[in-house]
């Protein structure tokens, strides 16, 4: 009888241990607002936008991501944003810092 309990109880415990340890590894993305000029480097068809943000002399260049690149394209090029959503691991070694936005806070 106490063979047959312990098998399933600590299959369970097992079990129960392990998706925990999962689950505490996940974290959500920073969320960030940055401000700064909307920028597009490179040449065609290798283009970017980024953000160019005004800290200390040197400003810092986000690499954008996401599905507000058509609109920060078209209508915000050259122009001076407040962006609301994520920091994120760049996917190009050319870009050191990324930013994926969520939201248009403010534009001139």
């Amino acid at each position: 009888m106490r063979k047959l309990l312990f098998g399933p109880l600590s299959g369970m415990l097992l079990l129960m241990l392990t998706t925990q340890g999962c689950a505490m590894g996940v974290r959500k993305p920073d969320a960030a607002t940055l401000t700064g000029t909307v920028r597009v480097v490179g040449n065609e068809p290798f283009t970017r936008l980024i953000l160019t943000t005004a800290d200390g002399v040197r400003g810092k260049d986000y690499l954008l991501l996401g599905p507000l690149l058509d609109e920060l394209r078209k209508s915000f090029q050259g122009k001076k944003v407040s962006l609301e959503g994520a920091l994120c691991s760049s996917p190009e070694p050319r870009f050191s810092n990324c930013f994926e936005p969520a939201r248009i806070v403010s534009a001139p």
